[in-house]
């Protein structure tokens, strides 16, 4: 028996179907319940299957807002081939504004390929696994800072151990398309769990994208995010006739491994001594952690262990140990 997650659309069918997955539960309070997640399915002759998702996590609202948007707006004589939409990928996240299921605390992102009958994060990341990346010969994972973190615009480009040249070359080119001012080139430190992560190492042309931080939504983020998600779709051939501008150069970048995060060594407060874009020097002070519930010691400094630039960073005050504070990349050469 394969997975309990089913749906009104028919993947297989001509034309613009709007419906759900649905993720049976029962909690307490319903006994023969399901979860819907919105779904789209544009489909119209021959061409490329293009999926596009946002809210992964909840707290990011650019990817859902555009990807509705061309769920309203694009009807079949636009397309050409399939076009999937899942504007609330991680919906019960979403409908909460955070960061992982409020059902089972888990984090979309970190389940990849799922299980039929694991937890609902873990099911309908299986359900989509087998049911939709199959068909997929292309897929953007739209993502933001969230809540948490404020992050420069850029895209994620996946090159894991092995992976052949001609995928690396393809996922380049997506990266230079979407024309946004940073890409990073990451292994994700060996984790594939992500969905854009899963499906690279799985051999789909693959672009995750960070478009919008805070847990903010604002127009020139869903603005930006707009654009440079016209533009990757008309690239793919899926929407040919698409209306886009010009994107930016992008500049290649990596996050080097370990040393490029700065992480809270106690719980505290943190004093940030640094903003977004900055140039890093290795051992250059990243910030005071201080101690108010212990106002006789001494705040203290914490130290970046590598240079860079400052790519990312945490957006609370106060923190707890292990939390993320920094992040830096490296600029690289383009693969």
């Amino acid at each position: 028996m394969g997975t309990t997650v089913f749906s009104d659309i028919d993947w297989s069918k001509e034309g613009k179907q709007v419906g759900s997955l649905f993720l049976p539960h029962s909690p307490d309070d319903d006994a023969w319940g399901v979860i819907p997640f919105p779904a789209a399915s544009i489909r119209n002759g021959d061409g490329p299957v293009v999926v596009v998702s946002g809210a992964v996590h909840g707290d990011e609202y650019e990817g859902p807002v555009v990807v509705a948007e061309l769920l309203r707006k694009i009807q079949p004589d636009d397309v050409q081939g399939q076009l999937i939409l899942l504007p609330a990928f991680n919906a019960p996240a979403m409908r909460a504004g955070r960061r992982t299921s409020p059902i089972d605390h888990l984090n979309l992102a970190r389940v990849f390929p799922g299980d039929d009958f694991g937890a609902p994060t873990q099911q309908i990341a299986r359900y989509v696994a087998e049911n939709i990346f199959t068909l997929a010969d292309f897929y953007l994972d739209l993502h933001a800072g969230g809540r948490t973190l404020f992050i420069q615009p850029s895209t994620h480009v996946v090159v894991s151990e092995g992976m052949a040249p001609e995928l690396v070359r393809t996922n380049a080119r997506l990266a230079e398309v979407f024309g946004v001012g940073i890409t990073v080139q990451t292994t994700n430190m060996g984790d594939y769990r992500m969905p854009a992560a899963y499906t690279s190492v799985g051999g789909i042309p693959t672009l995750a994208a960070e478009m919008g931080m805070g847990g903010w939504v604002t127009g020139d983020s869903v603005k930006a995010t707009r654009e440079a998600t016209h533009r990757f779709l008309k690239h793919t051939g899926v929407l040919p006739r698409i209306e886009t501008v010009p994107g930016v150069p992008t500049r290649w970048t990596r996050i080097n491994g370990a040393a490029a995060y700065v992480f809270a060594p106690c719980d505290g407060y943190f004093e940030r001594r640094f903003e977004l874009g900055d140039a890093i020097a290795t051992g250059q002070v990243a910030g005071l952690m201080h101690h108010l519930e212990r106002p006789e010691q001494e705040p203290e400094p914490v130290y970046f262990k590598s240079g860079g630039t400052l790519y990312a960073h945490g957006l609370v005050g106060h923190v707890r140990a292990g939390q993320n504070l920094a992040v830096l990349t490296q600029d690289i050469s383009a693969p």
